[in-house]
């Protein structure tokens, strides 16, 4: 049997971490340092507990262990392999429940915010899906195993002194606080335009708070909703930074086609990071372009470069950006250099004079494409701007034509 592929069938369908293997010792230290947050308050998740528990499991049976705050894991046997699903969580945080499970292990009440920290990391799945799914996946992967009967562990076994474990280092919210400074830190980079660090600010942001307890973070254990999110904080980031949100929008939609396309993790990754770079990109260009202008004016100013070969009026444009048509006319002028109108013959002759040199479209089609339908008139803006006619620049700049 692929206990591979099951686990990844598994892991898909509920969105929870899915094991298949030996739960010999390092498994069980491994789960007690990840997911037990306090000793005395989940005794069932330490490693000298969990041992005597798994070594008898049986065939045939589907393990629930739950913790005193309901943090729950599903252990049982596949052909004679121990298989893992979890740990996971049935319903949102309830104070009062963990308020009770906080007096009978003597915690005292500032414990009660770390405890909802760690608590809302979990994954959230009903029993019932949970258990369903697990027996649905059995029984098509094996379809001789016998039907599961269930039986649930949380009766927190008496396993001599419980160790103490130190409160101060308990409340200690440093790690929190970390990985949302390196999370600002690297989307400063994508609004500065900052495309040398932005995968570097990415990478320390990633490898934060992985191993804490307060932090597990549910959220970003889905490949697709952790990427999501990164997603849309940097487009805003991007946008802030004052990147046209045209170009942002065609940036983060293409990212989302190419990787609606993959099925591997890594690849989407990779995609995501390629996006990181290309909004930084963007940024800087928008920078440099239209660095020192107002507000209104950048808006203004974006809108005619993707509009360009449209016929905008003064007042559309105006209600756009949310001025006068005088006062965006007087502003423009004064803050670019020049009218609204030459901006936009200066935006239309680069575009010609880039297809000029790069298609083998007549001049007239080029005319007509950059929004001049007479085409005398483009020829008389374009000698204007570039000091030669179309076919002079054309000549002179063979380009892919040559």
């Amino acid at each position: 049997m692929d206990y591979s592929l099951f686990c990844s069938v598994l892991r898909n369908l509920l969105h929870l971490n899915v094991y298949a293997g030996e739960l010999d010792e390092a498994y069980l230290r491994g789960f007690e340092e990840k997911y037990c947050y306090h000793a005395a308050l989940q005794p069932l998740f330490r490693a000298e507990t969990m041992r005597p528990l798994l070594g008898e499991i049986e065939a045939g049976v589907l393990y629930e262990f739950r913790d005193r705050l309901g943090v729950c894991t599903l252990f049982f046997l596949l052909e004679g392999v121990p298989v893992s699903v979890g740990p996971f969580v049935r319903r949102e945080f309830d104070l009062e429940k963990a308020r009770r499970a906080m007096l009978s292990a003597g915690l005292p009440g500032s414990y009660a915010e770390s405890i909802r920290l760690y608590y809302s990391n979990f994954p959230l799945c009903g029993m019932t899906r949970a258990i369903d799914t697990v027996t649905a996946c059995c029984q098509a992967f094996c379809p001789d195993a016998p039907a599961f009967s269930l039986a649930r562990i949380d009766d927190y076994p008496e396993t001599g002194k419980l160790p103490t474990q130190s409160y101060e280092e308990s409340l200690d919210y440093r790690s929190v606080y970390r990985r949302y400074d390196l999370e600002n830190q690297f989307l400063h980079t994508i609004e500065k335009g900052d495309t040398e660090n932005v995968l570097s600010a990415h990478d320390r942001m990633a490898a934060a708070g992985l191993r804490d307890k307060r932090y597990i973070s549910a959220v970003y254990q889905d490949v697709n909703v952790s990427l999501a999110i990164l997603r849309a904080l940097a487009r805003k980031a991007a946008e802030n930074g004052g990147a046209s949100v045209v170009e942002v929008n065609e940036i983060t939609q293409r990212a989302v086609q190419r990787m609606q396309a993959e099925s591997s993790a890594q690849k989407k990754a990779q995609i995501t990071r390629a996006m990181f770079v290309e909004l930084a990109e963007a940024v800087d260009r928008a920078r440099s372009r239209l660095g020192s202008y107002s507000l209104p004016i950048r808006k203004a100013a974006d809108t005619l470069r993707h509009n360009y070969s449209q016929s905008l009026s003064l007042e559309q444009l105006a209600a756009h950006v949310g001025l006068s048509p005088s006062h965006l006319s007087r502003s423009f002028s004064k803050e670019v250099g020049m009218s609204i109108s030459q901006y936009v013959a200066a935006i239309r002759c680069e575009e010609a004079a880039s297809m000029l040199t790069g298609s083998d479209a007549s001049i007239q089609q080029i005319s007509a494409y950059v929004g001049y339908l007479d085409n005398n008139y483009f020829v008389k803006v374009f000698k204007k701007q570039y000091g030669m006619t179309p076919s002079e620049y054309r000549a002179k700049n063979p380009g892919k034509n040559a």
